[in-house]
């Protein structure tokens, strides 16, 4: 990868301080304040307000999913709940022996990881899973007992499911509504804009129609908002026509070609969240061109839904994968980092391991994940002298409950604006919380420790990111490709054998639908970190890209969906390039030239259709 260029040096500095835009995040914010209050304002009662903090182990729960739909909201938040109770359990099961400690926290980091990323769990990911083991670890270790901890984090996990739920209350399909509303919205602007702007506004639209529809998925398809959206997916199939002057699959008909440009298909959006934060995506250049034939077929099949969990799960242990590559990561920093730890003496391993752990659990380009490291350190160093100045304060009882709810109002307002400014807060709201577990430590000692903690883990990160997976973009991007090239063989083997209406058959799509998104995500990743290696890989993949989208929509097409022995002939160039391991060095041209072959027969198809 090519150094930053001095544009995107001062951009990351004036990122430290800048503010950047988001949506609005008051009702998420007093969510997890009240949620983090209540325990705390319970156990001060009760006079045990250690137990309030250990209990809000738990309450990390509510950072999961805060604006989904219920139905998918309540099935996430009990599945985190869950596995923060069995990660405080894990802690405390081993606490009191280091070298078991850190394994337990490289595993859980590794675990953790690959599920979060795989199934698109979204900030704040995996971190918080080896975060609560350490806090827990140290609790115990310290003279708390393993079932105290255990009851407290669970109870803290169900004050946050119910806090984490009640806004539903006034308005159970509130999130949908504004997933279509945006919908609308974007629309209404595509449908307007001026010849300049099209572009660029049809690619937004069909990134809130996605956007809509998942969000409509995951609250259990209720009939207003199905309704509601497939009429703004009429005016926006309607605005496309008018502007293209065809209809559905007039490019073949008036040319008898596919476009020269296989990038024509790009701005492809993802509709299930995705492995890098909002910094990841500025970092990476997005084409916006978007082949209204393609475009509209996407959104045809947008409407199928997430691909099941298990699906996820199996293709991400394919190699070559970059959830593996992700994972293999934190497996070798967290290890490097904790294992400095135990030698060096160091008694929070957890610190050191997490603070690893942090930089790259997420994902994205080198660049991105270099900058995250770097504004983590520098919020935590703001964040120690914060801790430092609570603590020289004497902050006790009734203060102590005021400032963590302070602080965890503060995290949520600010985490997706400046993260390095969330930090700042983030910092002392886990000390003070990881304090209580083991109280009496001098408080310049503490400041210090996690300094040096902070630097050790930062440090492992960046070093295995730099060292690791360097000649392996263009291996990523060919094993993604190769992925949609195996779904877009399965839904050519449905329309060859008329087998469109079967269960089978709509999986078949919505995997296919679900790589191609994946493998232009990975695609545009991998040409950020080696530009010239990805090249000519990226031309393949634009191409295999648009084979698919043209398969997705031969399936919806009335006529050309008969042509079964036609598509059966199509397998065959598919076939040749499924016959080589991906491993193996092949060029993109020869690639790309079996995917034209298949790309001419179904123009052929949509000609004569």
């Amino acid at each position: 990868m090519a150094p930053m260029s001095s544009d995107a040096l001062r951009r990351h500095a004036r990122s430290v301080l800048a503010l950047n835009p988001s949506a609005p995040r008051r009702v998420v914010a007093v969510k997890a304040a009240l949620a983090m209050g209540l325990p705390l304002a319970a156990a001060q009662l009760a006079g045990r307000l250690s137990l309030g903090l250990l209990a809000s182990l738990g309450v990390l729960t509510i950072l999961y999913g805060p604006a989904t739909p219920g139905r998918f909201r309540a099935r996430l938040m009990a599945v985190v709940g869950a596995g923060l109770v069995a990660s405080v359990s894990l802690g405390a099961l081993v606490a009191g022996r280091p070298v078991l400690t850190v394994v337990a926290l490289v595993a859980v980091a590794v675990l953790a990881t690959f599920a979060c990323v795989t199934l698109k769990v979204g900030p704040p990911g995996a971190y918080f899973f080896a975060l609560t083991l350490g806090v827990a670890n140290v609790a115990v270790a310290h003279g708390t007992s393993a079932g105290t901890a255990i009851l407290a984090t669970c109870a803290g996990a169900l004050v946050a499911w119910c806090v984490g739920m009640s806004d539903l209350l006034v308005g159970p399909h509130r999130p949908e509504a504004r997933a279509v509303a945006a919908a609308d919205r974007a629309v209404a602007i595509y449908e307007s804009a001026p010849q300049d702007e099209v572009e660029p506004s049809r690619a937004a639209a069909s990134r809130a129609l996605h956007a809509g529809w998942t969000a409509v998925s995951d609250g259990g398809s209720h009939p207003p908002q199905v309704a509601a959206l497939a009429q703004v997916q009429e005016r926006y199939a309607a605005a496309t026509a008018r502007l293209a002057h065809h209809r559905l699959g007039a490019v073949a008909e008036a040319t008898g070609t596919l476009p020269d440009d296989p990038g024509a298909s790009g701005a492809e959006p993802q509709p299930w969240g995705s492995v890098d934060d909002d910094a990841a995506q500025d970092d990476i250049d997005r084409p916006t061109r978007v082949d209204p034939f393609l475009d509209a077929e996407q959104l045809r099949d947008s409407s199928l839904g997430r691909p099941r969990a298990g699906y996820v799960l199996r293709a991400a242990v394919r190699r070559p994968s970059e959830v593996l590559l992700i994972s293999t990561r934190v497996l070798v920093a967290t290890a490097l980092a904790g294992t400095v730890a135990v030698v060096s003496g160091r008694g929070h391993a957890y610190w050191t391991v997490a603070f690893a752990m942090l930089v790259l659990h997420q994902g994205g380009t080198r660049e991105t994940q270099t900058v995250r490291g770097i504004h983590r350190t520098i919020g935590t160093l703001g964040g120690l002298l914060v801790f430092a100045l609570l603590v020289m304060l004497h902050v006790q009882g009734w203060w102590v409950v005021l400032v963590v709810v302070a602080l965890q109002l503060v995290v949520e307002l600010l985490v997706t604006r400046n993260y390095a400014l969330a930090v700042v807060a983030i910092t002392p709201l886990a000390l003070t919380i990881g304090t209580a577990s083991a109280p009496g430590a001098p408080v310049d000692t503490t400041v210090a420790d996690r300094l040096v903690d902070t630097l050790v883990g930062v440090a492992s990160a960046l070093a295995v990111l730099w060292l690791t997976g360097r000649s392996r973009a263009e291996l990523q991007l060919r094993g993604h490709a190769r992925r949609v090239v195996v779904a877009i063989e399965r839904v050519l083997e449905d329309l060859a054998a008329d087998a469109l209406t079967t269960r089978t058959a709509l999986d078949h799509r919505r995997h296919l639908y679900y790589e191609l998104l994946e493998c232009d995500a990975v695609a545009r990743r991998a040409a950020a970190d080696a530009p010239r290696a990805v090249a000519p890989y990226r031309r393949m993949e634009r191409s295999v890209s648009a084979l698919g989208y043209l398969v997705l929509g031969a399936c919806w097409h009335p006529d050309l969906r008969r042509s079964h022995a036609a598509f059966d002939l199509a397998r065959e160039p598919l076939a040749r390039i499924m016959a080589e391991p991906v491993t193996r060095p092949r060029p993109a041209e020869t690639i790309e030239r079996d995917v034209r072959a298949v790309e001419g027969l179904i123009a052929t198809l949509r000609r004569d259709g």
